[in-house]
């Protein structure tokens, strides 16, 4: 088979060959052949040796997703081995089926993401090749599980780049929930209306080390969703759970979640973060544990001064009620604020705030989200734990 060629400009081939499968439009010098979108390209180095296979893109800056080293027809075969090879880590890490099944780039399945919920799955196509192949993808969820209802969960703006409209549907099935247990707590999710695509898995390891940390505390989920982490507090010995959300749909499943596991020292509220953390500073209450996990605050390069203004006011904010001693475990999921720059913005507002800290812990995402050594990108979950003083 002849394939059109991407040829890359010298030295260009470097950061693909350390594990990147991404190359960026000004990094090809020529291309052969009219490839069209979603249309498999060979990538080869100034000197035409062979460096990789990927899915092509002409209008977006990430012209070429590799997918594999040597050649591999993207059938209904491949989706299917790729996606069985995915599934044999998750099945070595997690006892119970919940858990992201697939994770694009790390999984070598550029672009998509597969959350699974026993036999329920959300699916998410960011990148117009997978888009162009889902029916083949769906097959295989299918064939894999005799899945019992598929979901289809594109409202990421990513799509947007590649050009993809943003979509919300039931691919397969029908409308259901199933309830998730996180040793010992129960989510009831319904993975056609939970955020993003179901329930937030990344952050399964950092919730279980908050349990270690929550005992007779006084604690804030500062941006709960559907109690995350709250639940997590207050099943292992909180004295009080204050948990915060703007959403009033995110609440009312937190409430659900509250009295499936019939806690009784978990308060919900509806009100945005910076209003509540203001009104809280006025009456000068204070939490002994505050668990913070904002919604990216930038989504390119270009704003990421705004989104560390905007991380630092919040650190100062959360500082004032924070109690002398007090743990602050707090997050960051954008992958353009890198680790050292996002914990150099707290240490500056803890200055600010006239508060020293003690670095406890760093952490990211549960290894359902494994990532790949020579691609940043898939490390972007930042999460530390600090005591205050």
């Amino acid at each position: 088979m002849t394939l059109p060629i991407v040829r890359l400009k010298p030295k260009e081939e470097n950061r693909v060959m350390t594990g990147h499968p991404w190359v960026f439009s000004n990094e090809i010098t020529e291309i052969s052949g009219t490839p069209k979108t979603g249309e498999v390209v060979e990538v080869k180095d100034h000197k035409a040796r062979t460096i990789g296979f990927g899915f092509y893109n002409p209008n977006t800056l990430i012209s070429v997703r590799i997918f594999a080293r040597e050649y591999v027809e993207p059938d209904q075969s491949f989706f299917t081995d790729r996606i069985q090879r995915a599934l044999s880590l998750r099945e070595r890490l997690f006892p119970n089926p919940f858990y992201r099944l697939v994770y694009g780039e790390s999984d070598f399945l550029p672009g998509l993401i597969v959350d699974r919920f026993d036999l329920l799955f959300t699916v998410q196509m960011l990148s117009a090749a997978m888009e162009m192949r889902k029916d083949l993808i769906y097959q295989s969820i299918r064939d894999l599980f005799s899945a019992e209802a598929i979901y289809e969960r594109d409202e990421a703006h990513a799509r947007v780049i590649e050009g993809l409209p943003q979509v919300k549907a039931i691919v397969f099935g029908t409308e259901k929930t199933a309830d998730y247990d996180e040793e010992g707590v129960t989510f009831r999710i319904n993975p056609l209306k939970g955020q993003k695509t179901g329930f937030y898995f990344d952050q399964r390891m950092n919730r279980l080390f908050a349990r270690r940390i929550a005992a007779k505390a006084r604690a804030l989920d500062l941006f709960s969703n559907e109690g995350g982490f709250a639940l997590n507090l207050a099943i292992a010995g909180a004295e009080s759970v204050v948990a915060v959300d703007s959403s009033p749909a995110a609440i009312e499943n937190l409430n659900c979640n509250i009295q499936l596991n019939h806690l009784d020292n978990v308060k919900s509220v509806v009100e945005d973060a910076e209003s509540f953390l203001g009104k809280s500073s006025s009456m000068d209450e204070k939490f002994d544990l505050i668990v913070c996990d904002p919604p990216s605050f930038t989504r390119n390069r270009k704003s990421v001064p705004t989104a560390k203004a905007g991380y630092g006011r919040l650190h100062e904010s959360l500082f004032r009620i924070l109690a002398e001693g007090g743990i602050l475990l707090t997050s960051s999921c954008s992958h353009h604020i890198f680790r050292e720059t996002f914990e150099e913005v707290i240490q500056k507002s803890a200055r600010k705030s006239g508060r020293s800290l003690q670095l406890l812990k760093r952490g990211g995402a549960s290894p359902d989200h494994p990532v790949l050594p020579g691609m940043p990108e898939t490390e972007y979950l930042k999460f530390v734990a600090y005591r205050v003083l």
